[in-house]
């Protein structure tokens, strides 16, 4: 039995196996071992540094290989462009006395779409590539500031070692699940080539010689500017058709060598990806039988759709590693109280919410951490629906009844119909305490775009956690608060800072633990967000398939034949 499949960067790429027995639709101009996917939202970019979305990720999870993943189903990580996992030590002497040495070697069979092989070359093209200053991957750069130098082995283009200044926990992860690109496809004209990796992990001067290497910045432009159409990873798919708002299409490479490997072994010949913003289109889509996969099933239709295509479709109901939230822009001047924010989470009935609009498909939830994991804060209560505690705190932040009217724009996408709900619902608990919300439907790239710029009051949006330990740096730290960063709500000091910094060079399990939980008080007490609930995972896929249910995006490995 074929357990796991290709994925790059920290999600899921599903090994889906198909078989080809009749069913009611016409199959006779469609490949039997094509699966039809449902996608709510058309990706921007495909490729792991760039991508965003969650359409953006499952897409550059089918395309692009890394050296280690996640076992779907144990969590544990696994290689696959690494021959095994790497040999680990710590550096007791020279410049980097402290630090630790990651050894790697790739796949000897591994190699590109035009029959050249996967070198260390690539990697550290890879790793240019994210540190270039340029490049629009400002949210993964700061994972990054541990990594000092990678190392090809003259004697081995497979093998390479990396070298970090200091211990991080997650360095393994941060530097084994990196999407690899093809150097030969995506720097043609060698404009990296003579570029060092010292320079760019160097704090200080990186900035000043990305402004003074004419090379570097043309580099970038043409990396963030080139057609996401046309993107080409190490996996066995590639795009073969994107027509826009309708369907994006990903066939099989044959040969490819991943064929000789077992666990990436991928049996699908065509993976056939329809964009269906509208959930009722693709309920229909489905009941036709012209959807095998489809997730997000509404969760008020869930049950009577589960009992009308129980002879054609399993249901799971997977925990989603995500959770629903509502962004408060504490870098306004009317939201840096705390107060405030902390009023506004009193004015949001999350348990009705969870009980009458998700149908009890939901968990609550009170920080940043999902509640599955052991180091979760036990102790925090959710914050309780309130309108006399949220006018009182209105009151002390010289808001409320007795003082100045609030005004706030609330944005969501249109497509979320949950959100527009919730907006509504939190706009009528508003209106008790004379705060005006202005709930406002966006398309999402504009709503990410507002996000992206900070023009915004209220947001209502979604983040997936990490399968593995959570590094709060790119969320949460201070230094994400600038231009490009992901820190859009303004939280931070030098006492969060440095909790963030610690738990990152953290070995020793309880002692992370208890950083885990302090930051997560300081998040509660300062409230940048509504956290609301995480999802129950709601699919149908279809009974050609047999599939295992897991936390991981997109929740279900298609593993076998029937």
């Amino acid at each position: 039995m074929f357990k796991y499949c290709l994925k790059p960067l920290l999600f899921l790429i599903v090994l889906l196996c198909c078989v080809g027995i009749q069913c009611k639709r016409d199959r006779t101009s469609v490949d039997k071992k094509t699966v039809t996917i449902r996608l709510a939202t058309e990706p921007e970019q495909v490729d792991p540094l760039l991508a965003r979305t969650l359409a953006d990720r499952q897409l550059n999870n089918l395309l692009f290989l890394s050296l280690l993943d996640y076992d779907p189903q144990t969590l544990e990580l696994i290689p696959i462009l690494a021959e095994t996992l790497p040999t680990v030590d710590s550096i007791t002497s020279g410049p980097w006395r402290g630090g630790m040495r990651y050894q790697f070697t790739i796949r000897p069979d591994a190699t590109w779409n035009n029959g050249s092989p996967v070198t260390a070359a690539d990697y550290i093209f890879t790793f240019k590539t994210l540190l270039n200053p340029g490049v629009n991957a400002a949210p993964f750069r700061i994972y990054f500031n541990f990594l000092k130098d990678i190392t090809a082995d003259p004697l081995d283009p497979k093998k390479f070692t990396v070298v970090t200044d200091r211990p991080y926990v997650m360095a393994l992860e941060a530097l084994g699940t990196v999407g690899l690109y093809p150097e030969y496809y995506y720097d043609k004209n060698q404009l990296t080539k003579n570029i060092l990796i010292t320079d760019l992990t160097n704090a200080g001067r990186v900035d000043s010689i990305y402004q003074n290497t004419i090379e570097l910045q043309n580099f970038a432009e043409a990396f963030n500017n080139k057609d996401p159409h046309k993107t080409i990873g190490g996996s066995t798919y590639q795009i073969t058709e994107w027509i826009a708002n309708q369907r994006i299409v990903l066939a099989k490479k044959t040969p490819h060598w991943t064929e000789k490997i077992p666990i990436l072994t991928a049996h699908p010949s065509q993976l056939i990806f329809k964009i269906i913003p509208d959930a009722n289109s693709a309920l229909s889509l489905l009941y036709n039988q012209d959807l095998d996969v489809l997730t997000g099933i509404p969760p008020d239709r869930f049950e009577v759709i589960k009992k009308e295509l129980a002879a054609n479709y399993h249901f799971y109901t997977p925990p989603k590693l995500s959770y629903d939230y509502i962004g408060i822009n504490g870098n306004k001047d009317y939201l840096t109280n705390s107060n405030v924010r902390r009023s506004l989470a009193h004015l949001v009935d999350v348990e009705q919410i969870i009980s009458d609009i998700w149908n009890g498909q939901a968990q609550r939830t009170i920080g940043p951490i999902h509640p599955s994991k052991s180091y979760y804060h036990p102790s925090l209560r959710p914050i309780n629906f309130d309108v006399a505690r949220a006018d009182s705190l209105l009151e002390i932040a010289g808001f409320g009844l007795t003082g100045s009217t609030l005004k706030l724009r609330y944005f969501y996408n249109t497509k979320n119909e949950k959100a527009r709900e919730i907006g509504l619902l939190l706009k009528k608990a508003a209106q008790a305490i004379n705060v005006e919300i202005i709930p406002t439907g966006m398309e999402i790239k504009a709503l990410l775009t507002t996000y992206r710029q900070r023009d915004y009051d209220l947001i209502y949006l979604t983040w997936t956690t990490p399968l593995g330990l959570d590094d709060l740096r790119q969320t949460w730290h201070s230094s994400g608060n600038v231009a490009g960063g992901s820190n859009r709500t303004g939280f931070g000091n030098k006492t969060s800072d440095q909790i963030i910094d610690q738990i990152r060079i953290s070995y020793d399990s309880k002692t992370r633990k208890e950083l885990y939980l302090r930051i997560q008080e300081l998040i509660y007490q300062a409230q940048p967000y509504i956290f609301l609930y995480t999802p129950y995972e709601r699919m149908a896929v279809h009974k050609r398939f047999s599939i295992h249910p897991t936390a991981r995006y997109p929740g279900y490995t298609i593993s076998e034949f029937r």
